[in-house]
């Protein structure tokens, strides 16, 4: 099968309401099949096989941790396919404010660091949302990555939830400015 074939296996595997439900909640954070499960209230086998699914089609892939098996996006590319496909489709609704990194570091505030070197999937969002709560307007968090899918969610979610944002990549690492706003 062409390249041709596996384009229309990708569009054929997403055009399933379930999956992409599944994938919607992968944009946050990795999750095992028990979790996918529960929070769409679905039986854990369909959850199961939904993810597997994913993984044969090259979507997603799995994580071993020692809670068990977590599904991830197989690559910063698809994740940033499903981000541009949510931006397409609310591209009218109200426009994100990217904020220059220059702008971010010399704006007043105090500034926070997160080091999440070394840390996958969920650890950097689930500390870095952990984190944000308790920003005051004005203050800036820099978070600091290595694992290139945290880096993409985390500037997804902070510009969603309508933080002012702004990445730096050095080698291996991004480095996230998330600025919370006087109006948030």
């Amino acid at each position: 099968m062409g390249q041709r074939g596996s384009v229309l296996t990708l569009f054929k595997t997403l055009s399933n309401q379930t999956r992409l439900d599944i994938l919607m909640l992968l944009r946050d954070s990795c999750l095992t099949a028990s979790e996918v499960a529960e929070k769409l209230k679905i039986n854990p086998s369909t959850a199961y096989r939904y993810l597997n699914q994913m993984v044969k089609a090259g979507i997603l892939k799995v994580v071993k941790t020692p809670e068990g098996d977590r599904y991830d996006f197989s690559s910063v590319q698809v994740f940033r396919m499903l981000e541009a496909a949510v931006e397409l489709l609310h591209e009218n609704e109200k426009e994100k404010k990217i904020s220059s990194i220059i702008s971010v570091e010399e704006s007043p505030g105090s500034k926070k660091f997160l080091d999440m070197r070394g840390q996958i999937c969920p650890v950097p969002e689930i500390t870095t949302r952990k984190e944000l709560e308790k920003l005051q307007p004005g203050e800036t968090l820099i978070v600091m990555c290595d694992y290139p899918l945290s880096g993409e969610r985390i500037t997804s979610f902070s510009l969603r939830e309508g933080y002012e944002v702004a990445t730096e990549q050095i080698g291996p690492v991004t480095k996230i400015y998330i600025k919370k706003p006087q109006s948030l």
